[in-house]
């Protein structure tokens, strides 16, 4: 399979992905339990990662398999969730026949994809009649901003104009609604989920940014910035004796 940026540098983070606290595995709870399984349901976690969505799943579903692009990924859940079928594949090129699936899921990847409109159309054509896909991006689904202050947002900012570019990838701009037009999906619903996650420490606050996708950003700064930036954080963190996360997710619901 061709790589691509997005997968080169998740390949990278694999290891640590959702290993520091538990970011994607506590949104993957609220999105499991907004969802009905028919009985023996058919269920493809997209662009799986470590796995939150397809651990959650995993019990209720007749079939799970998950799928993602980064091929540490996908050794690490072989690995982790030997009784969850695991493959190596692109979203925008599924190697499944039309109609497979009763459920489609996907955390937080539609917005870092590549070919959105690709592989929002491959979800739909291996999504039998009525299945439905479920994914989430960050952001509330009105649109409006968070309703708390994030303490490090000032920080983050003042680090920004030294992103030259980033490494890895960028976020395309692709609009989530348009994307299911486009792929002629129906009843399409929204809801906001939120997480509170207390974080103990700066340490631990900076290993978890650099264990996702914003630690892309950072990489991209010059070596003096980028070890600023981390005395900073750590030092705003810890004076402020640990912090609490708090992130907002936009969950759709459409069906074919």
């Amino acid at each position: 399979m061709t790589a691509n940026p997005v997968a080169e540098y998740f390949d990278g983070v694999a290891d640590v992905y959702d290993q520091v606290i538990p970011f994607f595995a506590s949104f993957a709870g609220q999105v499991a339990g907004a969802l009905d399984l028919p009985p023996d349901a058919q269920v493809l976690d997209l662009a799986a990662g470590r796995g939150a969505l397809t651990r959650e799943l995993a019990g209720r579903a007749g079939r799970m398999v998950a799928v993602d692009a980064a091929p540490r990924m996908v050794e690490l859940l072989a690995r982790d969730l030997p009784g969850v079928e695991s493959e190596l594949m692109d979203a925008a090129a599924l190697g499944f026949p039309d109609a497979t699936f009763d459920l489609v899921v996907a955390g937080f990847v539609v917005h870092i994809l590549p070919d959105p409109v690709a592989a929002v159309a491959e979800v739909r054509r291996v999504l039998r009649p009525g299945g439905q896909f479920a994914f989430t991006v960050p952001g509330r689904a009105d649109g409006s901003p968070d309703p708390w202050p994030d303490p490090l947002e000032d920080l983050f900012l003042d680090y920004r104009k030294y992103q030259v570019g980033g490494t890895g990838y960028r976020p395309n701009d692709a609009d989530p609604a348009e994307l299911l037009g486009q792929a002629g999906f129906t009843d399409v619903s929204r809801q906001t989920l939120e997480i509170a996650i207390a974080v103990p420490d700066g340490a631990t606050f900076w290993r978890f940014t650099m264990s996702h996708g914003a630690g892309a950003g950072i990489n991209g700064m010059p070596a003096g910035k980028r070890a600023e930036l981390h005395d900073r954080m750590v030092d705003a963190v810890d004076a402020a004796g640990g912090t609490t996360l708090r992130r907002s997710a936009t969950l759709t619901l459409a069906r074919r």
